[in-house]
Parts: structure tokens; sequence; C-alpha cells
């Protein structure tokens, strides 16, 4: 079944792309919908960073910021993804093509032919590359409780394994490293982060509410990041060179601090709330990645890669150390995700 409020919506973009200013009643005798609807449509696309000015007076209506005009034949790929938020490269989708949905918004056939090849040309893989996919079958419930400014009845799991229940306002979602994530709110609280995976149930009710006009995801979401994990706890790494190319890769806060050595090594200081997760990372490298400091931390990791050691001394005879075969690439980060139970 198409939805036809999606589909408005970009059938909305394409007016206003052709067009200077358009008042909300013309697109709504368009649309054959009320003004409201319009209302909350534009509300909709301009959450999700469409440019989408309004103009006040007798003769205003809405029209695409000047210097952000939408040439379909240069949509990038934050455009695209925003395509895919309102449910137009939905490959998961089946029940209509993203040409179909394009069709049903009324836009031009130059304009379908653009969705048509960005959905042929153009595919979100969800799933991280060695964990399940988890979570992303709430997607189509959550993107209609966006973009229809709908309350969910929720039930999700807390870290400690409880199981919570309630009522949550969703004011974007965010795809970080192959998870998805719910940034909601509780009706009197301020937004939090929610991991679909942890979500066990996502139900639409018949209530509203009004987005706050001066929230935006990118923003919060990039805020939470910095202060996500950020304390006072000093963690110092020795990274031997082969493992250089790869720390360097990670997305480190900006209390961190990187020290570069001649002989290709590196120095890494973190600041920490809690070291427990840094475990599975820092001994996934074995002899390339060395904790100076904190001693707790060292000891938990000498810990760990004894436990390990002694499964193989018992079950694998003794023999020539093998050749250093580790991939000097990413993997072990993608493998990891410095998951660690409770963090």
């Amino acid at each position: 079944m198409v939805d036809t409020a999606r589909a408005r919506q970009l059938g909305i973009v394409h007016v206003l792309r052709s067009r200077t200013t358009v008042p909300a009643r013309d697109l709504a005798s368009r649309f054959g919908v009320s003004e409201r609807t319009i209302y909350r449509d534009i509300t909709a696309l301009t959450a999700h960073g469409i440019p989408i000015q309004a103009t006040p007076g007798k003769v205003g209506g809405y029209r695409l910021a000047p210097e952000s005009a939408l040439d379909p034949l240069t949509i990038d790929s934050d455009h695209a993804l925003r395509l895919y938020v309102l449910g137009f490269l939905d490959t998961a989708d089946q029940s209509a093509s993203a040409e179909e949905r394009a069709r049903t918004a009324g836009v031009s056939d130059s304009v379908q032919d653009v969705i048509r090849r960005l959905a042929q040309r153009i595919h979100f893989d969800t799933a991280d590359w060695y964990w399940r996919d988890e979570g992303s079958g709430h997607l189509p419930v959550l993107r209609t409780a966006m973009l229809t400014a709908t309350a969910l009845e929720a039930t999700w799991r807390t870290k400690d394994g409880q199981h919570k229940t309630g009522l949550l306002k969703p004011y974007g979602a965010v795809w970080k490293a192959g998870e998805w994530h719910m940034v909601a709110a509780h009706p009197t609280g301020a937004p939090a982060r929610f991991r679909l995976n942890l979500v066990d149930r996502l139900q639409p009710t018949d209530l509203t509410f009004a987005y706050p006009e001066d929230f935006s995801v990118r923003e919060w979401w990039q805020q939470t990041m910095e202060e996500y994990g950020k304390g006072d706890v000093r963690v110092t790494l020795r990274v031997a060179p082969a493992a250089r190319d790869e720390l360097l890769r990670l997305s480190l806060k900006s209390t961190s601090r990187v020290h570069e050595h001649d002989d290709g090594s590196l120095t890494i200081v973190l600041f920490v709330d809690r070291w427990e997760w840094l475990i599975p990372l820092v001994t996934s490298y074995g002899p390339d990645v060395e904790i100076t400091e904190p001693a707790d931390l060292r000891t938990a990791v000498i810990a760990q890669l004894r436990s390990t050691l002694a499964v193989y001394d018992t079950t694998v005879p003794t023999g020539p150390a093998p050749p250093d075969g580790l991939p000097h690439d990413d993997s072990r980060l993608r493998t990891t995700h410095g998951r660690h139970p409770g963090a």
C-alpha cells in the first residue's frame, strides 16, 4: 500500500521547485487536503532538512530557499537519505516501487526518472558487517509517527535487563554504526536515545504532539555523542605502527589527545567515564595496542588475555608461533564495536 502522506510530501517539494512562492491554500487545493494537513507536511519536510521557507503576508506562502534549490540532476547523498527516511527508497517496503510512490504524488516524468535511478543505484544496507540486523522492523511505524507527530506507546529493555513501558514523542531516527536509534522524549521529559534493537514494542496511539521548533536531531545527536562516555578517567594507549592507521580512524572526543612518534607508533590519551568497554576493543589488537594506564584497566586486560590463553593452552598442542596474518584494516573495530556487557 502506497503511503499517500509521503507521496504528497514529495509532490509538495516538486511544486516548490517549479515555482517561487506557493500559498498553503493552493497546495491544499492541488493535493485535495486541508491547509492544516499542508502545514503538517511542511513541518515534516523541514524537520528532515528540506530547505523550505515561509513568506508571511497576503501574497506569502512557501518556497524553497533560493540558495538551496533541489535540482533533481544533482541530488546529493543527504537528499537521498532524506528520501529514504520519507520512504521512497526503502527497499524493504515491497508494497510499491519508488517510482510508483512518486507517480502517486503527481510529480513530473523527469523527477520520476530521477527517483527510479536513485532506487536502482543506491541501496541502504542498514545491517552491520558482522552483527545481525535488529530493530529495523520498527522503522515503518517510527517513520510514520515522526512525519505525523504521533505519540508512541513503547516497551524497551534497559541496560540492566529491566523492561519499561511508556509514552514517547518521537523526534527523530539516527542510523549509527549499523544500529538504528530513536530520539524520543517522555511527555514531560527531555529527549533521550533509544536503541531500536532494545525496543520490543512500538505502537502508534491516537495522540499527537507539537514538534519543538528549535529542536534539531542532528545537533542534538552530535552533542550527545560528544558527551557520551566522556569522563575524568584518564586512559593511555600505546599503539604499535601496525595498528596506527586503524586507530587513527577512531572517532575521538574533543578532549582526547594523539601523540605521534618517530617510529610510527602512537600514544592516545582518552578521558572516559568508565573503562570496561575498552577491554574487548584493546584485547582484539593483541600486542599492537597496550594499556599503560590506569592500572586497573591494565590488570583487567591481562586477566582477560590470560583466561583466553588458558582455553587454548588446554586444547591446542604446543607448536611454532603462526605468522602475523592479522588484517591491518578496520575489521577489528567493526567486530568489537567496543561492546561490553552493560555498555
